[in-house]
């Protein structure tokens, strides 16, 4: 079992995430209600990382690697790799630099992680939002998206999203829905 440091790193709706206490490149999600058990977004992840993990030709460019589950003094989590730009500090949400920047200065990466889903066909869900994306900057004058939080499908019926064709037509479906919710210049 492994005890969690008291500092988080982040935390959303229903996990927390840690620094691994063994190793700082590695991150422990949890839920924060332990009575319940994992909480229904951790076994979707779990679930669609563990598909991910046997493709025969998997890029983890917009996504942190995965390191399995673990048992926690905080209950079950799972291992996954901490998100840090080339200076070693930890990346900052992308929602952090389109309030500082606004949306178009970024619309090169925001294709370049659009067409990763579709080249890979990574099934993204409803979770996935600005605070939910780190922008890990791979030197001074380049970065990446990292999708964090809301990877896999959520459907019910997720067959059709194992066929290419209909696992495009899905994550198209989301990220036009992404899009207009979250990309589109707001009037502040």
């Amino acid at each position: 079992m492994i005890a969690l440091p008291e500092e988080m790193i982040g935390r959303g709706n229903e996990r927390a995430c840690y620094f691994h206490p063994e190793d700082n490149s590695k991150a422990i999600k949890v839920s924060y209600e332990r009575e319940k058990g994992r909480s229904k977004q951790s076994d979707i992840e779990i679930k669609y990382y563990k598909q991910l993990l046997k493709r025969k030709k998997m890029d983890w460019t917009h996504l942190p690697k995965f390191y399995g589950e673990v048992e926690t003094d905080q209950g079950k989590g799972f291992v996954i790799e901490v998100v840090k730009d080339y200076d070693g500090n930890v990346s900052k949400s992308f929602k952090y630099y389109i309030e500082k920047n606004g949306v178009e200065v970024y619309r090169k990466e925001l294709e370049a992680y659009k067409q990763y889903f579709l080249d890979y066909l990574v099934i993204f869900n409803y979770g996935m939002m600005p605070k939910n994306i780190l922008r890990r900057r791979t030197d001074e004058n380049s970065a990446e998206l990292v999708l964090i939080d809301g990877l896999g499908d959520v459907s019910f019926f997720t067959f059709p999203s194992k066929i290419p064709h209909f696992a495009r037509k899905k994550i198209m479906r989301r990220w036009e829905k992404f899009e207009k919710k979250y990309l589109s210049e707001r009037k502040s």
